[in-house]
C-alpha cells in the first residue's frame, strides 16, 4: 500500500486531461469504483492500481506519490560526467538529466581513423545512435552499416557493438541507451 496524496494528484491530472472517472478507469483497466475510492482517499490504492492509473495518465508513478516535484530537471555543463576510452580516441559526455534512471544520453566524439568497442548493456536494453557530424561505421553482432551526418540507428544494446570512424575528420554523435532490467547505462 502507498500513502495518499495520491487521490488529490489523480483528480488534478484527470481534470487537466479532461477525462471522466469512467474514461480514466477504462484507460487504466480498473473498475470505476476503484478509481473513485482512490480519488476520494477512502483507501490507499495498491501499488499495482497506482501504476495502472499513472500509465493511463501518461506520468511516472512518482508524480502520483511525491508531494512536490521539480518540473524541469537540469544539469550544468560542468557537472556532466565525462568519460574517455583508454587510448583517448573516444570521448563522451553524459548529457541526460539527473535521476534519469531508465535511460542515459551521451554526446560523443570519435577521432579520425579510429575504433571504439562499446560495452554491452543489460538484457532488454536498446541503443539509439544519431550521427551529428562525420561518418561512423556501426557494427552490431557482426552486421555493419555506415552512418553519415543526420543518419540514425537503433539496435539491441546488450550485444557486442562497436563504432569506427573511417574518415579523416572527427565524428560526433548522440547515443541514447534505454536500459532493460538492471545496469547503469554508462557506455
Amino acid at each position: 500500500m502507498i500513502s495518499n496524496l495520491v487521490g488529490t494528484r489523480i483528480r488534478a491530472l484527470r481534470s487537466q486531461r479532461r477525462l471522466t472517472q469512467q474514461q480514466l478507469a477504462d484507460l487504466a483497466g480498473i473498475p470505476r469504483a476503484t478509481l473513485a475510492t482512490a480519488e476520494r482517499d477512502d483507501a490507499n490504492p495498491s501499488l499495482a492500481v497506482a501504476f495502472k492509473i499513472a500509465n493511463a495518465l501518461g506520468v511516472v508513478l512518482d508524480e502520483l506519490v511525491e508531494e512536490s516535484r521539480e518540473r524541469i530537471q537540469w544539469r550544468r555543463s560542468g557537472e556532466m560526467r565525462r568519460i574517455q576510452s583508454g587510448d583517448g580516441v573516444y570521448r563522451a559526455v553524459t548529457v541526460s538529466p539527473p535521476n534519469a534512471f531508465h535511460f542515459t544520453q551521451q554526446t560523443f566524439q570519435l577521432d579520425p581513423d579510429s575504433f571504439y568497442q562499446g560495452r554491452p548493456h543489460s538484457p532488454g536494453s536498446e541503443e539509439y545512435l544519431l550521427i551529428l557530424e562525420g561518418e561512423v561505421e556501426l557494427e552490431v553482432a557482426g552486421e555493419r552499416v555506415l552512418l553519415g551526418t543526420g543518419d540514425s540507428a537503433r539496435f539491441r544494446g546488450n550485444v557486442a557493438h562497436s563504432y569506427r570512424n573511417p574518415g579523416s575528420e572527427p565524428a560526433r554523435g548522440l547515443v541514447t541507451i534505454l536500459e532493460g532490467m538492471g545496469g547503469d547505462g554508462e557506455e
